[in-house]
């Protein structure tokens, strides 16, 4: 067989497998959730017709202890910011200086660089987020980004509002990349409910947040690509009795039909909760504001245990798919047929 098909079948192949590899290819997951307001409201009657005012509510509910932290981590082909978490000095403190946990800001893989993403930058910047997430899958940029904040205590000052921002972002472009983000608030308060005003054995309070929210999972690939994402934001508040000094409180809360007691196990409840993949949780969530709450729980005079969670989490994969490496083979299989002719 001449010299000149034998390369004509190489470069044949090779230019297949070309084509093939230099397919428009990117993928993004983002998790965008900024807590503007997070406060309790309060009722004196199971009716909820007589509202308890957020000044004599402070009479009601003392903070004894807790902690609180904003954590963030990231990866990018294996290599970011393992977990870290940073604690507010004092959660139960009024001061914003003293009950802010400002978690850690990274971002790692090739195109950080001109994102123009820092710390903080987008607490209250939903259209920015919006804008990163969109022109990383339009220009195929590789990244794992996350970031983490929350302050104000509406427990100990509920006159007030606390805030918390949670952002995960990762984003690739091109094949055989991995990269990933997760970002996490966490207050573990312990509050001792003490209700002696006006003769009253019994609140009901519930928990209300406001929010802008992004949750979507993005790509744009070629036919030779296989790629994975997954992004969630979750808001979370548990209330349960604290038994540890003896003087653990009674627990009730109304899921619709009354209420009814609960034991001593935390009982969460989300305010939030979105994810988005590309199959079974398609749902491309985009909501600019919201308001959710968790119900009412029923408290009485003793012992309670606080837990609330913020969390954002984003994963992304992009890799070639087995048919892209049978063609790139087609060059070499074609030589190999070739030169068994000829011998």
């Amino acid at each position: 067989m001449k010299i000149s098909k034998i390369t004509k079948s190489l470069v044949a192949g090779c230019a297949l497998a070309g084509a093939s590899l230099s397919a428009n290819a990117g993928v993004v997951a983002t998790s965008y959730l900024d807590v503007q307001s997070f406060g309790i409201v309060a009722y004196y009657d199971a009716a909820l017709t007589q509202q308890v005012a957020p000044q004599d509510l402070a009479t009601f509910i003392e903070i004894t202890g807790g902690l609180r932290s904003a954590s963030s981590s990231t990866g990018f082909n294996g290599v970011g910011l393992p977990d870290s978490p940073v604690f507010a000095n004092d959660a139960t403190s009024f001061d914003l200086a003293e009950n802010t946990a400002d978690g850690v800001f990274d971002c790692t893989g090739p195109s950080c660089g001109i994102l123009g993403v820092s710390n903080n930058s987008l607490v209250g910047n939903y259209a920015d987020a919006l804008a990163v997430h969109n022109d990383s899958l339009a220009n195929g940029y590789g990244y794992g980004m996350a970031d983490s904040i929350v302050s104000g205590n509406a427990l100990a000052d509920p006159t007030s509002q606390a805030s918390g921002l949670t952002y995960a972002a990762a984003s690739v472009g091109s094949n055989n990349n991995v990269a990933s983000g997760n970002s996490d608030i966490a207050d573990a308060l312990t509050t001792a409910l003490e209700i002696t005003v006006q003769n009253v054995s019994e609140l009901y309070l519930g928990f209300v947040a406001t929010y802008s929210l992004i949750v979507d999972a993005s790509q744009s690939i070629g036919s030779d690509q296989v790629s994975n994402a997954t992004t969630s934001a979750i808001l979370s508040v548990g209330l349960g009795t604290d038994s540890s000094n003896g003087t653990g409180g009674a627990l009730g809360f109304n899921f619709g039909g009354g209420y009814v007691d609960i034991g001593p196990t935390l009982l969460s409840r989300n305010l939030v909760n979105e994810g988005d993949d590309f199959s079974g949780s398609d749902t491309g969530v985009f909501v600019t504001t919201g308001t959710s709450d968790s119900g009412f729980f029923r408290v009485g005079t003793g012992d309670y245990q606080v837990d609330i969670k913020q969390e954002s989490t984003a994963r992304v994969s992009l890799v070639s798919a087995p048919g892209t490496l049978a063609i790139a083979g087609l060059g070499l299989l074609g030589l190999a047929a070739a030169r068994r002719r000829k011998s």
